[in-house]
């Protein structure tokens, strides 16, 4: 199976590329990240029986951008959670092609509300600004966690109707060569 990037077009392949490369250098270092604090929270507390101060506070925040920028590469890689039962009940190829179409455009119109929705979330935080909303002790806006939110989002919406559009020139490019 060819890899979505190899499918777009070349002006495209690049931006794709760079992205995908941050979003794994971005997913490896807050790994390294949310494993390192624990390990300096187990020694903290129990080598010399004290507290690291408000790390779940700005360990959230990693999490929230952890958990979007991965869902982001999961999303580019077809590999989140779906139910394929349709695929195993018929060898018609058609079927499942049409069948991967509607689920593609939903997950397209339902990731672009999603975006939507996660902008109007932003939109709403720097509204409240300066009440906005913070971390107890170290005062972290909100908004941080939210902008992971948006940016994952959007980068899901993405690669979302990247697919589609390699799904659809897929099957435009086999409807051509059996017409011929």
């Amino acid at each position: 199976m060819t890899e979505l990037v190899d499918q777009l077009p070349r002006a495209l392949q690049g931006p794709v590329r760079g992205l995908l490369a941050f979003k794994t250098v971005f997913v490896v270092i807050a790994c390294l990240i949310m494993a390192g604090t624990f390990f300096f929270v187990v020694i903290v507390r129990y080598g010399f029986e004290g507290d690291l101060f408000a790390y779940n506070e700005w360990l959230l925040m990693v999490c929230f951008w952890l958990f979007f920028m991965g869902g982001a590469l999961g999303t580019y890689e077809g590999s989140h959670i779906n139910a394929d039962l349709l695929d195993y009940l018929t060898e018609d190829q058609r079927l499942r092609w049409l069948r991967k179409l509607v689920v593609t455009v939903i997950e397209v119109g339902v990731s672009i509300a999603l975006v939507y929705w996660a902008v109007l979330m932003i939109y709403d935080e720097i509204e409240s600004y300066p009440n906005w909303t913070v971390t107890p002790a170290l005062k972290i806006p909100f908004l941080i966690p939210r902008v992971g939110i948006l940016v994952g989002l959007l980068m899901m919406s993405f690669y979302s109707a990247l697919h589609l559009y390699a799904l659809i020139k897929t099957r435009t490019r086999v409807v051509q060569v059996v017409s011929d």
